[in-house]
């Protein structure tokens, strides 16, 4: 079973060689059901000749939803700058334009002591409103691995 220290986000892009182009941090999302981690079961499932079944672990695939009631990179709520920079917090737009990036390119942790997984999919909320503050309302982003792991224990990040 995986624990996770509840805290900022990280995202980093891939270099393509197992390496980080840049890692950079989202905004603590909602306090309630605003991280929600999960471990989704791979298995495969068979009749038999005598119709009973026989089912077959394969591992699990790690899925992280992120909610924002409000996605607010104007106000600073830890100590990272707002940018997109390595090391920055990532403002809206640039956080939009990182999940455009191809499958396999981005490496996502659930919080500062967490481990994290390749990304595979993601699937982004349709969006409230959008302020040319850097503010926007009712952000939901799905993320889900792509690799099947043998134990639910996320790999180094």
């Amino acid at each position: 079973m995986t624990f996770i220290t509840p805290g900022t986000p990280r995202i980093a892009f891939l270099n393509g060689t197992g390496g980080y182009t840049s890692v950079n941090y989202l905004p603590p999302p909602d306090a309630n059901n605003g991280l929600m981690f999960e471990w989704e079961e791979v298995n495969q499932t068979k009749k038999l000749i005598d119709g009973s079944e026989a089912t077959r672990r394969l591992g699990w695939i790690p899925s992280l939803t992120l909610r924002w009631t409000v996605y607010n990179d104007v106000l600073q709520m830890n100590s990272y700058p707002i940018g997109s920079a390595n090391g920055d917090q990532l403002d809206f737009i640039s956080f939009l334009a990182l999940l455009d990036n191809p499958c396999g390119s981005l490496y996502i942790s659930p919080g500062p002591s967490a481990g994290g997984f390749v990304v595979q999919t993601t699937k982004i909320s349709p969006i409230g409103v959008v302020s040319g503050l850097g503010i926007a309302a009712g952000v939901e982003v799905n993320f889900r691995g792509g690799a099947i792991y043998s134990s639910k224990v996320l790999g180094a990040f």
